[in-house]
């Protein structure tokens, strides 16, 4: 789909619909332990949102932070129950699979994390502790109240890898003195079954108990039954309130992700419409009929992928009214348990992880007129083995590594009221992380076969092993500074300047074997704006992001044994400081509701991310030159094999991967009243996106052009509202889109994408009691 979109109109647009999406209209929250009682919806105005994303609660239009806030119910009804399903509600957002990792970007910012190595530079949160594993956001989208997008670094109150910002999932609490539930189950084509509820027991008059489960499974979209769908989840919460001011939250929770897994086809794809799947037989005809050819020897993609993943969890929330604070302390345990083989990139990966985490956040804080303070240390340990094995064809890894990191941070924020109308806010966090890694690495390249092009080739060592091990420790000041102004009784000015930091990331190699921290700095002004008896809503924000310093993760060339001749080289899933950048831009958000049956929406970003600087030093297991859209230049450095090349790459000037120009989230709701019948409310949303990449390759075929994804829901309610049936279909164009892209690394020049899921419909039934 070519893009249609000019600066022009787009600016147009914005100023005449600025909007924000479906993603929080309309929705009270309930009261809980972390959040306020939520004033009562007006007739014909918009409802109030409850946000916890500055570690108070407060109206989402008087914080003075770039955030949007997703109810739980949206959730339902978008039918999420996967991490990259999140990609459809926050313009801003981009979640993208990779085997069984997850990989969230925030304007462009974010990892191509596919290793146990990997962290994220989006923070992703579950009620206030952070989750360090890639795989760890899944088995976690049922019973719900909200989720928080924050955009831009979080570095004062949320830390370490929030550089692009934080994703807060807040789960539904238990109800004191309350005794209810709801059941939803849902039936659509790939024989989707999904079903969640929960039930709310009272226990006395100052406990409260919650039990909610999950299941959601689905045919694979794949024509060879990848990208499927099993998960089964289940949540336990007990709360204790003796209403004079103290309250503790007990969570545990379990989760199972089963199925193939996600798959991934070449491109340019043989057959959209059947998507065929990574061991599909024209997949494969295909594969191997691309240079180089056998003898080289060849990954061919099997039919026996799959995942059988684990997740465990365990949280305590306290909180403390000591008069002249709050104090909150949070102890928690999560444990990742990943076993999974996975072809969607071309060639095999196996996988066997086992992580444990455990973190202590201490809290004390107070709001009253004059000032709004918190106060807080952190600590966070974490130890991850793992076992995995990477092979190509031409040469395969395998890496057998201990890794352990502790961080320690303490951190203060502020708000002073100057008068009643302006206030300022500044914030300091330090934070030191130790990182060690104990890992055994073997490379095999070209064992057992004579390249065409070589035939006096004999492999120099046929086993290249390493033995990595590293003991560092970084250490960073974030800080915040910021400005707010009363412009009117429903109106809010702010402008900050914030810092963010990501922690250095190891890798298997001799001699230096880590990346430095990467840094973001952002500037941001913004207004928050209700008019006409609370009917209309505009929200705009500017923000301008510097950006130093980028880890990039790629096969890349590390020394891996040394001899008389100098070092030598293999290839190496290695992540190094490739990138420096600058990224500007602006984002609207407006609601408009002119009766209380009507509901527009619109949310427009624009976004304009380049790479001041962008090199990295690219492996090529048979020596051609990378197939990249970008300068090369070759080196004299010695590969693993007589055959392999290593040379120097330079894409500055290019895009940030999945960091689109436009997006727009626009969507419309209208509610039929029908007496003691109930009531219709028919719903439609739309998201569009200009191009953007998918990879730093730069590729055409790792190019998501623009495009245009909708779905509509048609919802009966009874008048008691304990009831409601709703048809839907999402994807509604049956729009071919990309999430992620690969190239072969024994292949150049070959690409696998992965692909987002196509036309869904079905029918949803919810019963609440």
């Amino acid at each position: 789909m070519r893009s249609n979109f000019t600066p022009v109109a787009s600016l147009a647009a914005l100023a005449t619909a600025l909007a924000m999406p479906t993603i929080a209209h309309g929705q009270e929250q309930a009261p809980t332990a972390e959040a306020a009682p939520v004033q009562a919806q007006p007739p014909a105005g918009l409802a109030e949102i409850v946000v916890t994303a500055q570690r108070r609660t407060e109206n989402l239009q008087r914080a003075a932070i770039p955030v949007s806030a997703v109810a739980g119910d949206v959730l339902t009804k978008q039918s999420v129950t996967r991490a990259d399903d999140l990609t459809r509600l926050v313009p801003a957002l981009q979640v993208a699979p990779a085997a069984s990792f997850t990989q969230i970007y925030l304007r462009g910012i974010g990892t191509f994390g596919a290793n146990a190595f990997a962290e994220q530079g989006v923070a992703f949160n579950l009620d206030g502790v952070y989750l360090s594993r890639p795989a760890a956001p899944a088995a976690l989208f049922y019973d719900l109240e909200r989720m928080e997008v924050l955009k831009g670094p979080q570095g004062t109150l949320y830390g370490r890898n929030a550089t692009g910002g934080a994703v807060n999932v807040i789960t539904a609490k238990p109800k004191l003195g309350e005794s209810s539930g709801f059941v939803t189950g849902e039936y659509g084509n790939y024989n989707a079954i999904k079903a969640s509820g929960a039930i709310n027991l009272p226990l006395g008059s100052q406990a409260a108990l919650r039990i909610s489960a999950q299941h959601a499974q689905h045919d694979g979209y794949f024509s060879d039954g990848y990208d499927d769908e099993d998960t089964t989840a289940v949540r336990g919460q007990l709360r204790f309130d003796t209403g004079d001011g103290f309250n503790a939250n007990l969570m545990v929770d379990y989760g199972d992700v089963g199925g193939k897994g996600s798959g991934g086809t070449i491109m340019p794809l043989l057959d959209g419409k059947n998507r065929l799947g990574p061991s599909d037989p024209r997949v494969l005809a295909e594969y191997l009929s691309r240079t180089p050819t056998a003898p080289v020897p060849q990954i061919v993609a099997r039919g026996d992928g799959y995942q059988n993943n684990k997740y465990y969890g365990a949280m305590v929330t306290v909180n403390a009214d000591l008069g002249f604070a709050k104090l909150t302390v949070i102890p928690a345990w999560r444990r990742t348990d990943l076993d999974f083989v996975n072809y969607s990139s071309s060639f095999l990966i196996d996988v066997t992880e086992k992580s444990d985490q455990m973190s202590l956040e201490a809290r004390l804080g107070n709001q009253n007129a004059q000032l709004k303070w918190v106060l807080g240390g952190y600590y966070f340990t974490e130890s991850v083995k793992a076992r995995q094995f990477f092979d190509q064809g031409s040469n395969g890894t395998r890496i057998n590594s201990n890794l352990n990191t502790d961080s320690y941070a303490a951190f203060g924020e502020a708000t002073y009221s100057l008068t009643s109308r302006w206030r300022l806010t500044g914030g300091l966090r330090y934070t030191h992380d130790t990182k060690t890694q104990i890992t055994e690495a073997h490379t095999y390249p070209f064992v057992g076969f004579v390249p065409p092009a070589f035939p006096n080739f004999i492999p120099i060592i046929l086993d290249l092993k390493t033995n990595a091990t590293s003991d560092v420790g970084f250490s960073k000041l974030t800080w915040k500074a910021g400005m707010e102004f009363d412009a009117g009784p429903h109106s809010l000015l702010y402008a900050t300047v914030s810092t963010g930091f990501k922690s250095g990331i190891l890798f298997s190699a001799l001699g230096q074997n880590y990346s430095r921290p990467e840094r973001l700095t952002a500037y941001t002004i913004g207004t928050k704006n209700r008019f006409f008896g609370n009917t209309l809503q505009v929200n705009v924000e500017g923000f301008y992001w510097d950006y130093k310093d980028q880890q990039i993760s790629h096969l890349a060339p590390v020394q891996v044994a040394s001899t008389p001749g100098g070092a030598i080289y293999g290839p190496v899933f290695a992540t190094e400081n490739a990138g420096a950048a600058k990224l500007y831009g602006a984002e609207a958000e407006v609601l408009w509701q002119p009766t209380r049956n009507d509901l527009f929406s619109l949310n427009v970003q624009y976004l304009h991310a380049s790479y001041d600087n962008l090199k990295y030093q690219a492996y090529s297991t048979t020596g051609p030159a990378p197939v990249v859209g970008c300068a090369i230049t070759p080196t004299a450095l010695i590969g693993a094999s007589a055959a392999a090349r290593i040379y120097n790459v330079d894409c500055s000037g290019k895009p940030l991967v999945n960091a689109p120009r436009w997006v727009v989230n626009a969507g419309y709701d209208h509610t039929f009243d029908l007496g003691s019948a109930g009531r219709v409310v028919a719903a439609a949303d739309t998201r569009i996106e200009s191009s953007r990449y998918l990879s730093i390759d730069y590729l055409d075929l790792g190019r998501q052009g623009s495009y245009m994804m909708s779905n509509a829901r048609l919802t009966w309610e009874n008048a008691p509202g304990s009831l409601a049936i709703t048809g839907f279909v999402n994807n509604l164009e049956n729009a071919l889109v990309f999430a992620n892209s690969s190239q072969s690394p024994g292949k150049p020049g070959v690409i696998y994408n992965q692909i987002r899921p196509p036309r869904t419909y079905g029918v949803r039934g919810t019963l609440k009691f």
